[in-house]
């Protein structure tokens, strides 16, 4: 790359548009050092693939780094923050299989009637009963987040009444995701987490007690490797991995599906009048604006990709958003395309064994979701000068800010 310099993935300006600067990375520089750093940025589809592949090399991490007073906060008043489902191989298999039924395709189904209330209930909530004449609305705040919250908040055990606390603990569990800390942000998010923590382990104390038809109660009989019950330092780091990714993600998804969905001319009344199609646009949309942007691996062997030397002890991040519009796998890639036949090739939950645990779940919401909104919400369209379609800035997370929606007769709005 003649000006590798001139890429600045921490700029709020790339970071609102990452798409050409994935096409220049993946043209350039697939291979991409960041400068003064031992961070490799993969960004090719077949390369992100061998990484994915090669877990003797590409590692996961089994901790997250922390120093200073952030880790004094979690050594001293909680837990240390392993990640049992991020584990390597094959320590891996034996915690996924203990969460793994809860989340995939079939067993998500068991919550198909809860998710389909849920979403009832939120229409109601921000439409009111006149919706045939039309109305508007915040669909961020009004749908996108508390759908999957109060679902995985169900799912997992947890009182409804618990949502506004529990959302704020989401929050700061994400919030490193968005780049780097001050120590002061560091230790705000150390404090939270423990928080959580301490609130885990409280709901597992009672569950242990008076069991009921959630997760939390089913880890509590949950046999590892069918040798030992679960400790409730392991259940905590599962469960609060398992809160975070059954909620902000999903809401992410959510409304960047609505936003392509509207913004496209044409693209709407061919999903209304067509709802078999509607599966196969949520996987456009999740490929072309991936919620997760992409995730670190460290590198455990010196290694080659692309003839870029990599050595033992870097990082690799590996670029999902980037390998998912990469035209040598997806033609015309930034475009919706109804009839792609390779679409569920995407990396927006990963692939192989690391992919993202409640990815059916997700499906399941979103499917859901999507297909009620086009039902009860007549005409359904972006509200005209109220949207400026920014995204929270983030290196690892992609999230619209908000998203004004309207329907019904524009007269009567």
């Amino acid at each position: 790359m003649s000006d590798e310099h001139s890429i600045d993935l921490y700029a709020p300006e790339t970071q609102e548009n990452w798409y050409p600067t994935y096409q220049k990375l993946r043209d350039e520089n697939p291979v991409y050092q960041m400068p003064g750093s031992k961070i490799f940025v993969i960004s090719r589809y077949q390369d992100v693939l061998h990484v994915l592949r090669h877990q003797e090399i590409f590692r996961t991490g089994t901790t997250a780094a922390r120093s200073g007073q952030s880790a004094e906060i979690y050594k001293n008043t909680g837990w240390e923050r392993i990640t049992p489902l991020s584990v390597n191989p094959p320590e891996h298999r034996q915690y996924r299989d203990l969460v793994d039924h809860h989340f995939d395709a079939s067993g998500s189904l068991r919550w198909l009637s809860f998710i389909e209330s849920t979403v009832h209930e939120l229409i109601d909530e921000f439409a009111g009963p006149g919706i045939s004449a039309g109305g508007k609305t915040e669909f961020v705040q009004a749908f996108a987040i508390p759908l999957p919250v109060r679902a995985i908040t169900r799912i997992l055990g947890f009182p409804a009444s618990d949502i506004p606390q529990l959302k704020e603990w989401s929050t700061a569990w994400v919030l490193p995701f968005s780049g780097p800390l001050t120590a002061e942000q560091d230790n705000w998010v150390a404090t939270k987490v423990v928080e959580f923590q301490h609130y885990i382990n409280h709901a597992i104390e009672e569950k242990r007690i008076n069991p009921g038809d959630d997760v939390i109660s089913d880890l509590t009989t949950a046999m590892y490797n069918g040798e030992r019950l679960l400790t409730n330092h392991e259940i905590i780091t599962i469960v609060d991995h398992l809160y975070i990714g059954g909620n902000e993600t999903t809401t992410f998804a959510i409304t960047s599906a609505l936003w392509i969905l509207l913004r496209q001319p044409g693209l709407y009344d061919t999903v209304y009048n067509d709802r078999s199609l509607v599966e196969q646009f949520l996987e456009e949309s999740m490929r072309l604006e991936s919620p997760t942007q992409g995730l670190y691996r460290s590198v455990a062997a010196d290694t080659e990709i692309a003839g870029v030397t990599i050595p033992a002890g870097s990082t690799v991040h590996i670029r999902y958003a980037a390998a998912n519009r990469d035209d040598s796998i997806f033609p015309n890639a930034d475009q919706v395309d109804l009839a792609r036949s390779n679409t569920k090739r995407h990396m927006a939950f990963s692939l192989g064994e690391h992919h993202c645990p409640g990815s059916g779940l997700s499906r399941l919401e979103q499917k859901t979701a999507l297909n009620v909104v086009l039902d009860r919400l007549p005409h359904l369209r972006l509200a005209p000068d109220t949207n400026d379609f920014t995204h929270m800035p983030g290196f690892v997370l992609r999230a619209l800010n908000q998203l004004h929606l309207e329907w019904g007769d524009a007269r009567a709005i």
